[in-house]
Parts: structure tokens; sequence; C-alpha cells
């Protein structure tokens, strides 16, 4: 089967860099994988191919040809020259957003387990065409949603600094804390926190966004702040008096 006439062949989804050093499965992935449609802005172009294809035969290879445009790498986890795992892990510390599918045609669980610990997003077992682009949609959804859940459990550590930098100078921003002058005037942190944030949430009654921006976090972070805090979101206030949710 000919490749498809895409109305803009130029465009992709990804471009995925797929290692396997045998020539004939390589092939055998890279044409299927060609004739995937693009998901992504098929109503602004039309047809076009969701991947652009980097085939490598090897593990040094693939480390060679991951650069900045690759969001994708499918690896067979037994390769010359580097093995999978090693390239997992290199390619792990060096890209934390790539989506990475570690595959194989068998292997024990020992093998599945240890390519998740290098850095994988997911471990795919092959056993026909239909299943390895699945695998593929399966670790591009993963690291997504990693990356997500990193970025805002970033966002409230982040928040976290700044209010514990904030509770020990009482000149700065936002009144709140003080020291503790006494042993017994020392309370817990989370408490502290409430505090802290109940005060500044009066300050900034009416400019939820000016607040998350004086904390330095966005504003769905902080709502997951103050909710995990137990403190009321300060709601903007409308003409006439009345408070919009």
């Amino acid at each position: 089967m000919g490749a498809p006439a895409w109305d803009r062949p130029e465009e992709c989804d990804h471009v995925l860099v797929i290692a396997d050093d045998d020539p004939l499965h390589l092939q055998t992935l890279v044409e299927r994988l060609a004739r995937s449609p693009g998901r992504a802005r098929v109503s602004a172009l039309g047809r076009y191919p969701r991947f652009r294809i980097v085939p490598v035969a090897d593990g040094e290879e693939a480390l060679a040809k991951v650069n900045s445009e690759v969001s994708v790498a499918a690896l067979d986890l037994v390769m010359p020259r580097r093995n999978g795992i090693e390239v997992i892990q290199e390619l792990r510390a060096r890209r934390p957003d790539l989506a990475i599918l570690a595959f194989t045609g068998h292997a024990p669980p020992s093998e599945a387990v240890a390519a998740v610990m290098a850095g994988a997003d997911h471990f795919h077992e092959i056993t026909d065409l239909e299943s390895f682009e699945h695998a593929i949609d399966l670790t591009i959804d993963r690291r997504r949603l990693t990356r997500l859940i990193e970025q805002n459990e970033a966002e409230v550590e982040e928040a976290r600094r700044r209010l514990a930098h904030m509770s020990g100078n009482p000149g700065t921003s936002l009144p709140g804390l003080r020291p503790p002058q006494t042993p017994e005037s020392v309370i817990p942190f989370d408490e502290a926190v409430k505090r802290y944030l109940a005060a500044a949430t009066k300050i900034f009654e009416a400019d939820p966004h000016g607040l998350a921006k004086r904390l330095g976090v966005s504003y769905f972070a902080l709502r997951r702040l103050l909710k995990r805090y137990d403190v009321p979101f300060p709601r903007r206030t409308l003409k006439g008096g009345t408070r919009k949710g």
C-alpha cells in the first residue's frame, strides 16, 4: 500500500524516532506509522501525516537523532552499541518532556519494570502493528499527564517556599505571620500558613488574580492552595455589592 495523498505532507503532530536493529521490522513499523493521519489540526490543515519518522538502527544513533524537535522516542530494548535501558536513562535525564516507549518482541516481566524505572512512559511487547500504534498513543498521553502533575506539584511547592520565606520577614508585602517571641508562641506550620493565607485573602478580597500574581503562582494553583488549607477563596465583588463566585 502506497503513501496516502496528504493535503499537507510537510506537517505532523509529532516527530518520532524509532530505534530497532532489525531492518525489516523497522521498515514495517515505519511504513505502518507513516500512514497514520494527523489529529490535532485536521480542521485547519485537512489530511496530513501524524508522524514525521526518523528511523535508526542502534542506541547510539538514537541518542544522536533525538533533538529538540523530537517529541516521541520508541526504543527496542535489545540493540547494539547502546542497549535500550541505557538510552532511556540518558534521554530521560536530557529531556523530561520526551514521551518514551520501550518495546521488544518478547521479554521477561523484569525487563518491563527496568524500562519504566529507567524513565520509559510505557512498555510494550509487540504482537501486531495496530497494538504498536496504540502503545505510542498511551506513551504520549502518559507523558503529557505526568508533566501536568509535575508542573502542578512544582507550583504548590514554590508557593509553600514563598510562604515560608515571607513568614520570617514581617516587613515584606502582605501582613500575616510574625516571628514567635517565646516557645509557647510557636504554632504548627500548617496553622501558620492558614492564618497567613486568611490575612492575604482579606487584603485581596476582590482580586484573586492579584493575589495569585503576588504569591507567584497560577490562578488555579491558588485555588488548590487555599482549598488545601481550608481558606475561603476571595470572591470578586460586582456592582451593587453582590459577590461573584
